[in-house]
This record gives structure tokens, sequence and C-alpha cells, in this order.
């Protein structure tokens, strides 16, 4: 069995949580060759471990869903979600899996495709840092359409989400930084194989298709950091659900791929990846003996709706401000040093709409010394316009940290020195190396309780009284009834 952490109480209730074995079991007809290469090994351990996972995993992969859905609830009105809609609506309105803010379903992939891009629509999802990824802005959509369509259990779709973001991690060590600050978007690089890993385990797939399957989303894999601060950003995380689907569904019919998508001349680390990175060797594998990836490194879920590059100075910001009782109108300078991964992500000065202003230094840290606080307000149309922003924007000044490096390790996180100097020459300066919603600075229940509400006032109780409900998904013995609720979201 996966080792995991002792076992604690869950809920902060009080409720004590316990393993979930899945009744079906796994055996695989594919016996890796000697030696089996890395896309084979990691494919016969997606297909074989066993189903049965610690408390605290199952916990977090049930907060990250019930993050999730909150996000698409969110996302689901973005002018990036209704465009994707009405170009998939030349192709037909069939199907009957539950997309979010429509009474009509479509099918699986269809769904997958749209509910991931509201769920990254705002920016406001999960990250696994080590991939630079929004992992369940993918895995979640593609699990709930997949999960709808064959109606697996709650436990079933956990159990593969915790699968699928193992398997992110490992790609995660083996290619970063050096693949991402090459300029590909992980979300979707990474997102597609690791995608139709968990999509494979749903459908209980042995190793051999599994492997195909996996080998599959390589090739539907793609994705360039150019779009960030567009409407093709989110939908990255949408095709990355849809291909995950897409790929293990042509896996289990039959359609064979490459046995060395990854590591093989001319394969993903040849071509996206060089020689930088640690590359896909053996020893990243061994990683899946320890401790599951949604436990250590662990999710990061967001406390503000914006790039995740502007966490760390935000709140290094905010602190600043309440340690010395400041305001907006008290400071004359900001500067934050970020890495230079951060700097290429945060492409926008003067924001010109809401999607810039997410990835926009300046902004970000001018709403937060303003307003005191990040919420989905403050990336509304009419918001990023007002004079006093307008004002700050200028005293703002972002700078690369020569301290970190490039392209450092993955499993090296990050930082942002952010010093502020007021009208009357004072400076106060503070290191973030864990913004709040990091797995060592967890958003609490009662916080994550709140980001759902916020991410669903407005609409039908049925969809904002149903934060218990997701948020114990592993516990349901089928998923229709619960995906209903998407139905009845408004956008």
């Amino acid at each position: 069995m996966r080792r995991g952490l002792p076992s604690r109480a869950g809920h902060e209730a009080g409720a004590t949580r316990s393993a979930l074995p899945i009744e079906r079991t796994v055996t695989s007809s594919f016996d890796p060759p000697s030696p089996a290469g890395f896309t084979a090994r990691l494919a016969h351990w997606a297909a074989t471990t066993p189903r049965q996972w610690a408390p605290e995993a199952l916990e977090q992969a049930e907060r990250a869903f019930v993050d999730t859905v909150a996000c698409m609830v969110a996302g689901a009105g973005d002018e990036a979600v209704r465009r994707t809609s009405t170009g998939l609506g030349h192709w037909g309105q069939s199907g009957s899996i539950s997309r979010v803010a429509a009474s009509r379903g479509l099918d699986a992939p269809w769904t997958a495709l749209l509910n991931g891009t509201a769920a990254h629509a705002l920016d406001y999802d999960d990250v696994l840092d080590p991939a630079a990824s929004h992992v369940s802005a993918v895995l979640v959509p593609a699990l709930l359409a997949l999960g709808e369509e064959t109606d697996a259990s709650g436990a079933d779709v956990v159990d593969a989400y915790i699968v699928g973001v193992e398997v992110q991690e490992c790609l995660a060590e083996a290619v970063n930084m050096a693949h991402y600050t090459r300029g590909w978007h992980t979300t979707l690089t990474l997102g597609a194989p690791s995608a139709a890993a968990a999509c494979a385990r749903l459908l209980r797939l042995d190793a051999r298709t599994t492997l195909c399957a996996i080998s599959l989303a390589t090739s539907l894999a793609g994705g360039f950091k150019r779009q960030f601060g567009t409407q093709a950003k989110p939908l990255h995380a949408g095709l990355a659900a849809q291909h995950g689907i897409v790929a293990a569904r042509l896996a289990a019919a039959g359609l064979t791929a490459d046995t060395e998508p990854l590591e093989g001349a001319r394969g993903f680390g040849d071509l996206m990846v060089g020689p930088e990175a640690t590359g896909f060797v053996p020893a990243v594998l061994q990683r899946l003996t320890g401790s599951p990836a949604v436990l250590r490194p662990g999710l990061w879920f967001k406390r503000y709706p914006c790039c995740a590059s502007t966490h760390r100075a935000v709140d290094g910001l905010l602190a600043i401000c309440t340690q010395e009782g400041l305001r907006a109108s008290d400071i004359a300078e900001v500067q934050t040093r970020v890495s230079e991964a951060a700097v290429r992500n945060l492409m926008y000065g003067l924001p010109a709409d809401p999607m810039q202003a997410r990835f926009s230094m300046p902004y970000c840290l001018a709403a937060a010394a303003c307003d005191g606080d990040l919420r989905l307000a403050t990336f509304r149309t009419d918001a990023i316009g007002r004079p006093e922003l307008l004002a700050f924007l200028p005293r703002v000044t972002m700078l690369t940290d020569p301290e970190q490096p490039a392209d450092m390790p993955s499993t090296v996180r990050s930082w942002a020195t952010t010093t502020v100097t007021t009208h009357a020459g004072e400076r106060h300066t503070r290191r973030v190396v864990d913004p709040k919603g990091y797995p060592d600075h967890p958003l609490t229940d009662s916080e994550l309780a709140a980001k759902f509400a916020d991410c669903t006032a407005g609409q039908a109780a049925e969809v904002t009284g149903s934060f218990d409900a997701w948020r114990q998904i592993a516990h349901a013995p089928s998923l229709r009834k619960l995906c209903l609720t998407l139905r009845m979201v408004r956008a």
C-alpha cells in the first residue's frame, strides 16, 4: 500500500475520516520490459497501485474538488467560456453530461473542455507548484465528465485524481523549471498526459493501455505562455481536460502509440525540455514509494483570483500595511523582487482588461494597497480603471531577483521580497516564501468555505448549499446527482 501521513481528524467539525477502499482492484496484463522506460514504469504504477489512500490524501483531494467547482461556478460567465460554447455550438448540442451553467448536457469531451475553461477563466484555481501548473482545473473537469458518463462513484474519481496529480508531479520533477521557463504552458503540456493517466485509471485500463493513453496525450499537448493574459490561457485547461478523456478512450479502443514518448529521441524531453532539467530518469520515479503528491509537495489553493506569481508580493505588501498601519496614501513606492519566471509571467504594466489585470504586478499591488485585499470584484471591468488605482500604478516596480536562477529545480521554492517606502522616508521589507493557501500555509476549511461562498454568491440555493456535498465527494455513491447542481448555475 502507498505510504501516507499519520491519520488525523478530517473536517474542522471533528469528524474522523477513514480510508475508502474501492471494491474492485486492477490487475495488469502488462509486464514492463526490462529495463522498462520511464513512461512504461509510470503507466504501470498508475494502473496497478493499490486503490487505498491515507485519510489525509483523500481529504486533500476532496478539498481540490470543492475548490475547483467553486472556480468553475465563478468562471461560468466569463467571455472565454461563452465564446468557446458558441464555437462548439456549430457541432451540435447532443450528449447528457452536465456542464456548468447550461440546462442541456454535452458529450463528455466537450463538457470537459467547457468546464475546464471555466475553472481556469478567473485564475482562481489551485496550483501544483513544482509543475507551475493548474492541475485541478484539468483533472477535476475531466474526471467529473468521464465519471458522470460511466456512473462512477465519488471514491472512484478521488482515486483517479490522486493518481493524476502524482503523474503530473513526476513529469514536473523531470522537466522543470527548464520546460516552463522556455515558455511552455504546463497546464496543457503536462496537464494532458496527466489527465490521460487519471482517465485511464477511472476506466480501469491495464498498464499497456494506460501507457498508450499517456503517449497519445503527449501528441495533444502544447500551449505557450505567450497566451497569458488572453482568452486562450483558460482554454488551455479545457483542452487538457478534453485531451485526457479522448486519449484514454482512444487507447481503450486499441489505438496504439509509441512506448517512450517522454524519454525517447525526438520525444517530449528532447524537443520541449533540454539538458538543463533532471530528465526522465529512474530516480524521479522513486517518489512513487513515498507520500502522494497531493500531500507532498501538496496543492496551493489560491487566496487571490490572479496569477500565482503575484501572490507572494501581495502577501508581503498586505503584511507590511497591516503591521505598520499604512494606507495607500502613505506609500510613495513599492518595489518587489521576484523570480525571472514570475517576471515573464506578469507581462502587463498597464492592463487593458480584467484578464491582463490578473497578470499585472503593478495592478495587483495597487489594488491590494488601495482595497486591503484582492477579490473577484477587484478584477471586473468597472474596477480596473479606477482613478486611485491608475494613480498608484507608477509607484510599483518589479525586478528580477538575481538570487533566484531562471532554471532552478522545480522542487526549490521561489520567493518575493517586497519593500515599501513611505512618503515620510520609512522603509519596510518583507520576504514571503509560503503565501497564504500554500501547502505549508494552507487555507482552513472555514476559509475554503468562504471562498466557495464568494464564488457562488447569487446562485440558486442548491448551488450555494452544495459545499458540504462537494467537500465530501469521496462518500458519494454516484456522481450524477451531484453533477446536476452544475446545471443550476446562472452565468
